[in-house]
């Protein structure tokens, strides 16, 4: 059973991940703006030993269009870590995100 979750979640992410690449492509304004109003809030919800380095990664990308897209797009180990810790909330409306997650994502 845990590894039909495992895989669920990781299928999610890269629906997701592949989604946010296309938003980043198509409003990438407003893909910035919402990433840098979230990274202090992700800084005052949760803590970890790593958080303020994938945080400080996060920003570093922000100010990089291709940074920013080789790490969201990127699927090693490392990618979904830091995928884990990700600026995007709040970039999809709630039905855009219902649909990319049911695959009908236009």
């Amino acid at each position: 059973m845990k590894t039909v979750i495992t895989v669920t979640q990781n299928q999610t992410s890269i629906k997701l991940k592949a989604a946010t690449l296309e938003k980043i492509e198509t409003d990438y304004s407003y893909v910035i703006e919402v990433a840098k109003k979230n990274i202090p809030k992700i800084g005052q919800s949760i803590s970890g030993v790593a958080l303020n380095d994938y945080l400080s990664i996060w920003e570093d990308a922000l100010s990089d269009k291709s940074m920013l897209k080789a790490l969201v797009a990127d699927n090693s180990d490392y990618g979904f870590d830091m995928w884990q810790i990700n600026p995007f909330t709040g970039i999809f409306s709630p039905e855009e995100r219902w649909n990319i997650l049911r695959g009908k994502h236009e």
